[in-house]
């Protein structure tokens, strides 16, 4: 009887809705032993393109692979020894824009076809940063002025480089509003900070956004143009995500807390904002709240850093870089959603999921309900506390000799994930 006592005490399940979010299941993309970094997704999310260094390498190459997983496909090398290639893809998925180290030494702005070829280089000078117009005829980037950095442009067939900036300060980091009539980017000013500032994209006067006392860096336009997130290293010396009108006004915080903020990138319908945070886990993990500001809910949670985050086009998906157990950073991806048990919406498909522990065996039936119609055929997954897959069927039995913890399930015919806990 206290055989059967320990059974049943080690099986018992708890199903109740969470109060704390929690994160889903991450999927590898890549897995050889390279850095790989800097994750984009091509416009109609069949792709993501992304810089790789080999070990005993020369310099960086451009690869890609399809967004589902699959054979690494090479495209370009770089030619870059000392800074990372930046690959972006055009509007119109195409081609795929860079920065090279030309022969000179010099980092250049080059373009290469998505289906693999020769570089084109558009620039002659040391510029790098590439960033697509809207409507893919112009790239802008940052550029070795007379002395500092400035912003210019260039038709992304080639010809002349056209400055958008000229002074006595460093800009960098220059990003096409949704409607490509502007350019936002942030600027050491006199205030001797990086300040949020922007610029038609046909030239004249700068305009400031930001004017505090702090670091503001990283800015990106809201798929609407109304908005500007950006990180910004404020009072409390760790940055955190911030928001301002595009249109100028005052800045709006979104996170708080002694944690590092970086790297803010919008969701497609503009609800969200994603970014890498080093928590408590004692390392960076990706993060999303929401663009009006609340609780800020993990992706991510191991003991492996995450960086780089890149929503996917329809925003279902978020792509990244991981320094994973192979010792080198892979690309990784993970569900937009996350783990947040909730009885509205979408998340209804998920809270059907039952279990059912088995006193005398280390089996767990798990059957599947929806709209009241009991489906125990139905194919489901199993990852364990750290994305990893346990266990897969098309029936209804599950989780043999599973040791005590937290565990996701996750139906066929369902994106959801619901919660279990064994002890």
């Amino acid at each position: 009887m206290r055989d059967i006592n320990s059974r049943i005490g080690f099986f018992l399940i708890v199903c109740a809705v969470l109060s704390l979010p929690l994160w889903a299941q991450e999927i590898p993309l890549t897995s050889v032993y390279a850095y790989h970094g800097d994750p984009q997704w091509s416009p109609d999310g069949n792709w993501i393109v992304y810089e790789r260094y080999d070990d005993g390498a020369v310099w960086y190459n451009i690869y890609k692979i399809p967004s589902t997983g699959g054979t690494e496909i090479f495209v370009n090398d770089s030619s870059s020894t000392g800074w990372w290639p930046y690959p972006q893809w055009s509007p119109d998925g195409n081609w795929i824009a860079y920065q090279r180290q030309d022969t000179t030494g010099l980092y250049q702005v080059y373009k290469v076809s998505s289906s693999g070829g020769n570089g084109i280089s558009l620039t002659n000078t040391d510029a790098g940063l590439p960033q697509w117009s809207p409507d893919g005829n112009w790239i802008v980037y940052a550029k070795q002025g007379a002395i500092y950095l400035e912003i210019y442009k260039v038709s992304s067939s080639g010809g002349t480089e056209i400055a958008l900036t000229s002074d006595i300060f460093y800009h960098s980091d220059p990003q096409w509003s949704p409607d490509g009539n502007w350019i936002v980017y942030y600027k050491y000013d006199a205030t001797d900070n990086g300040q949020i500032y922007k610029v038609s994209s046909s030239g004249g006067t700068e305009i400031a956004l930001t004017n505090s006392n702090y670091t503001h860096e990283r800015p990106q336009w809201s798929p609407d143009g109304n908005w500007i997130a950006y990180q910004k290293a404020d009072a409390g010396v760790f940055p955190q995500i911030y928001k301002v009108q595009s249109s100028g006004g005052g800045e709006t915080i979104l996170t708080s807390g002694n944690h590092y903020h970086y790297y803010p990138q919008w969701s497609p319908n503009g609800n969200w904002i994603v970014y890498q945070k080093d928590d408590a886990t004692g390392y960076y993990q990706i993060y999303k709240v929401s663009s009006t500001g609340g609780t800020e809910i993990p992706l991510t949670s191991d003991s492996y850093h995450h960086y780089h985050p890149q929503w996917s086009p329809v925003g279902n998906w978020i792509v990244y870089e991981k320094h994973d157990v192979t010792g080198y950073h892979q690309i990784y991806k993970t569900s937009s959603v996350g783990i947040e048990e909730s009885e509205t919406g979408d998340r209804q498909h998920a809270i059907g999921i039952s279990v059912y522990p088995n006193p005398f065996t280390t089996e767990a039936i798990i059957r599947y309900s929806f709209n009241g119609n009991l489906k125990d055929n139905t194919g489901i997954t199993i990852y364990d506390i750290s994305g990893r897959l346990v266990a897969t069927t098309n029936g209804n039995m599950i989780g043999k000799n599973l040791k005590s913890g937290i565990y996701f399930l996750k139906t066929n015919s369902s994106e959801m994930v619901k919660v279990v806990k064994l002890r």
